[in-house]
């Protein structure tokens, strides 16, 4: 996929797999020692993220050491798509160009247009997502259509040891990873296999930044050095909530057609005549999709807390809060 341009420094674990004079298609390599890729791997994962296995590079003179970055790929043949279009359409103009400087000029401007098209999603504020969503895909194996929601830093609390990482949370799984110096705990289960969740305390019941969450099978995590804890439990709250509502929703529609007369099969489209309490969330319009999955959430659970409080119908939307103060005149 192509991303907004962006310097980019060459390094010894990027090998070329091919290039021209102003191209460079390369993947990431483990060099060095054991030490060194342990160190690098607990590098990576203070820092959030590990870089996509493949990349493509522009540089301003053939050999050259300046980089930007056009492109980044999960796969092989992601990658090669994004090569091929250039090849195609963007190689040859550059070829024809004699000033080093225009040729550039006419690459970023190619590419920045070319990463907005494609949805906007590598513009600065999402940049961090994006890139958590590859380190996500590359450690969980949930499959390209699972989206992530948000994550957090926080430590994994166990036999007396705290195990530094990041909590992945998607629609549908819970996720931890930490690898610090060659020790690697990597955690995975359905949201929908979460028996109770409660806020906690670490440090000996001093700091207010803990969760701990309990399975159904009986296990029991405790997660600290969350410093959004509320946000991360509240977030945490509603995915939970949400699973939920569709194992009820499709346990509904399934007793619904089993019950049915004469064979006849109800349309999933007429599970909307379910009760509002078992509805799934509605999938958001397009004009909401340029927001984040975590805002649409969190905005959700904003829109049930105040139907709830007030009695309100499901199609009522909270769409701002401002304070006030009420004042009585005595008669």
């Amino acid at each position: 996929m192509f991303v907004l341009p962006a310097p980019a420094e060459p390094s010894a674990f990027w090998s070329d797999v091919k290039y021209t004079d102003n191209f460079v298609l390369q993947q990431s390599v483990s060099a060095g020692g054991l030490f060194l890729r342990n160190v690098l791997a607990t590098i990576q994962n203070v820092l959030e993220t590990k870089p996509p296995p493949f990349r493509i590079v522009y540089r301003h003179i053939s050999g050259g050491d300046t980089f930007i970055l056009l492109g980044a790929g999960e796969t092989r043949d992601e990658i090669e798509a994004d090569w091929k279009w250039l090849y195609d359409n963007i190689m040859p103009v550059v070829s024809d160009l004699e000033d080093p400087a225009e040729r550039a000029s006419f690459v970023v401007t190619k590419i920045r247009f070319l990463a907005t098209a494609e949805g906007g999603q590598d513009v600065s504020a999402d940049r961090k997502m994006r890139a958590a969503t590859t380190t996500f895909r590359q450690t969980f194996d949930v499959g390209r259509s699972e989206n992530l929601v948000t994550y957090y830093s926080c430590a994994l609390m166990k036999n007396f040891m705290l195990h530094q990482g990041w909590l992945y949370l998607s629609e549908h799984y819970f996720c931890f990873y930490s690898y610090m110096f060659g020790s690697e705990k990597k955690i995975i289960f359905e949201l929908r296999d979460i028996k109770d969740l409660a806020k906690s305390k670490s440090m000996g019941g001093v700091r207010d930044d803990a969760i701990e969450v309990v399975t159904r099978d009986g296990s029991r995590y405790a997660f600290s050095n969350l410093f959004h804890r509320d946000e991360t439990f509240d977030m945490l709250s509603q995915l939970t909530a949400n699973t939920m509502k569709r194992v009820l929703l499709n346990s509904e529609y399934a007793s619904t057609q089993h019950q049915s007369s004469g064979g006849h099969k109800r349309d999933p489209s007429s599970a909307s005549a379910l009760s509002t309490g078992s509805r799934a969330p509605a999938v958001a319009p397009v004009a909401q999709r340029a927001r984040s999955l975590a805002e649409q959430i969190s905005q959700q659970r904003r829109n049930e807390e105040f139907q709830g409080e007030f009695g309100l119908p499901a199609s009522e939307t909270l769409l701002s809060v401002i304070d006030a103060a009420s004042m009585s005149i005595p008669g």
